[in-house]
C-alpha cells in the first residue's frame, strides 16, 4: 500500500509541474505579445505627433508672412522678404 501512495504522489506533482510550467508559458508568451502590441503604438503615436507638428509649423510659417505683409500694408513694419528680394535683384 506504501508504494501505490509514492506512486499517487508522484503523478500528481509531476502533473502539479507540468501545469505550472504550462501556465508560466502562456503567461510570459502573451506579456511578450502586449510589449510588442504596445512599442507598435506608441510608435504610430511618435508618427502622428511629427505629422502634427510639421503641419503647425507651416501653418506658423503662414501667420507669419501675413502678419509681415499687413504690417507693412499698414506702414508699421518694413517691407516683407519677398519684395526685399525682388528689389535686390531688380536694381
Amino acid at each position: 500500500m506504501s508504494g501505490f501512495l509514492q506512486l499517487a504522489i508522484g503523478i500528481c506533482l509531476i502533473i502539479l509541474c507540468s501545469g505550472l510550467v504550462n501556465w508560466g508559458n502562456k503567461y510570459y508568451s502573451s506579456r511578450k505579445r502586449r510589449d510588442k502590441k504596445a512599442k507598435e503604438e506608441e510608435d504610430l503615436i511618435v508618427k502622428r505627433l511629427e505629422q502634427v507638428e510639421q503641419r503647425l509649423t507651416e501653418v506658423q510659417d503662414v501667420m507669419i508672412a501675413l502678419s509681415e505683409k499687413i504690417d507693412y500694408m499698414d506702414g508699421v513694419g518694413t517691407k516683407p522678404k519677398a519684395q526685399k528680394e525682388q528689389m535686390g535683384t531688380e536694381s
